[in-house]
């Protein structure tokens, strides 16, 4: 039997659709208050290949908490896409993902 979906090549991208509906399944808890960053800084991973979580651009932005690792790409490749800075956190307590993005109406 021939396999006749269609993937990606080696170091290219899927391209899906996510709609504001669906990228708010993606996250549970969610706040705009980032003092719990401040404060708790060491509470919080960050990746070096993504943007420095304490940039002042993110002085007024949102964390929202995502259960799965892939819930937290999936949202932060939407956030970028509707033209906001954002990052991705690992909070060490919650065992949780958190997406760090400009975008503060929910």
């Amino acid at each position: 039997m021939t396999d006749t979906t269609t993937s990606p090549a080696d170091g290219r991208s899927l391209p899906i659709t996510l709609t504001q509906h669906l990228a708010d399944m993606l996250w549970h808890t969610g706040t705009t208050s980032t003092q719990i960053l401040r404060e708790q800084r060491d509470r919080f991973e960050s990746d070096p290949a993504l943007p420095d979580p304490d940039d002042p651009i993110f002085a007024q932005s949102y964390m929202r908490w995502c259960r799965t690792a892939a819930d937290a790409v999936l949202l932060l490749a939407y956030e970028q896409a509707a033209g906001h800075t954002a990052t991705m956190l690992w909070d060490l307590d919650q065992d949780e993902r958190v997406v760090l993005s400009t975008r503060v109406d929910d």
